[in-house]
Formats: structure tokens, sequence, C-alpha cells
């Protein structure tokens, strides 16, 4: 199995020391939160589909080495953002 085919609804990552993710966690079909805090990640090496091309609605970052308004300022992250509030607006 290789990780796009992976059927986590939730992977936490948090706290391991990572600093590149594969494009390939953006082709997981039910990936809906996926958390990386406190890691090594670099903005650059976030892969963009993971904004614009994922099912992933919860994309938890904070205390990588990268500021948050920076991700901001990405391409796909209007899209991100319109997955997120219709979650938020789900489950209010």
């Amino acid at each position: 199995m290789t990780l796009g085919e992976l059927q986590a609804i939730e992977l936490n990552l948090n706290q391991n020391q990572i600093s590149q993710i594969s494009v390939q966690i953006s082709h997981c079909p039910r990936l809906k939160v996926l958390r990386l805090e406190e890691n090594c990640l670099e903005l650059s090496m976030l892969p963009q589909s993971i904004l614009s091309d994922s099912q992933i609605s919860l994309l938890a970052v904070e205390g990588n080495l990268f500021e948050i308004k920076k991700l901001r300022e990405l391409e796909g992250y209007d899209k991100y953002m319109e997955r997120f509030t219709a979650t938020k607006k789900k489950f209010a």
C-alpha cells in the first residue's frame, strides 16, 4: 500500500522532527485532519497540493519553521479555507 492509499481520517504526526512531507499525502481519499505541529517543516517542504487538491479540512502546522501567516499567502490556501469553513459549519 502506498501513502496515497491510506484510509485514515485523521493522521497525527506532531513532534516527530519531520522535515518534509510527500505529495502523496494529498491523495489520501478519506484524510480530513492532518496534524504536523512542532516538527521541522519549512514552508517550501509542505506540498501545495495539501491545500489545493486534498480532502484535508484541518491542517495543524503550528510550531514549525515558518509563520502561519506565510501559509495563508500560498496558492491553494483559499480552497483549503473553503473546506475548513464548510466542515466548521457542519459541526456548528
